[in-house]
């Protein structure tokens, strides 16, 4: 079964029309403090990973370690959904606008060498929705042990797309 945002990756006017009616319901939102925004979220996503290692440090709060790396990542795709002007506080508005905004775009070559390193790769858009149901099942359901192996694993995948944020904000700016 195809997930909802498979959609937007393989058809651009899905894309182009669920972005119009975000914008319109008010679930995106156009914003002018950029600079601000990018930082606070980086900074925020970068705290969120401080807080999974030393979390994972105890052993016992693997539940809570999940839910801070996707938050980790969460912020990280927010600070890239500033970089373009919009904010958001819907996380499927949030995905809608890296796979609008950064997902593989045909471009000019100029434009290709200056994004060449800050295009965001399926693989990270995965990251994204495999953490976003880890962090569902970490926050809500009543399972508390989750191994260490399945927490490191995720806070390594969120440090890997933070530091790919990173990246991009870095080339963008």
């Amino acid at each position: 079964m195809r997930e909802f945002w498979e959609e937007w990756i393989d058809d651009e006017r899905k894309l182009g029309n669920d972005f119009k009616k975000y914008l319109k319901s008010k679930k995106i939102k156009v914003e002018t403090e950029k600079e601000e925004l990018v930082k606070g979220h980086l900074d925020k996503a970068n705290h969120n990973l401080k807080f999974v290692k030393s979390t994972l440090e105890l052993e016992e709060f693997n539940d809570w370690a999940i839910v801070s790396a996707y938050y980790s990542i969460y912020h990280a795709s927010l600070a890239l959904c500033a970089l373009r002007g919009f904010s958001t506080k819907d996380h499927s508005a949030t995905l809608l606008i890296l796979i609008k905004e950064f997902y593989k775009k045909e471009l000019t070559k100029e434009e290709i060498e200056l994004v060449n390193d800050s295009t965001i790769e399926k693989e990270h858009i995965l990251y994204y929705v495999k953490l976003r149901k880890e962090r569902s099942k970490a926050s809500y359901s009543t399972k508390v042990n989750f191994s260490n192996e399945e927490a490191e694993s995720l806070r390594l995948k969120a440090i890997e797309f933070v530091n790919k944020v990173k990246e991009i904000v870095e080339i963008i700016s």
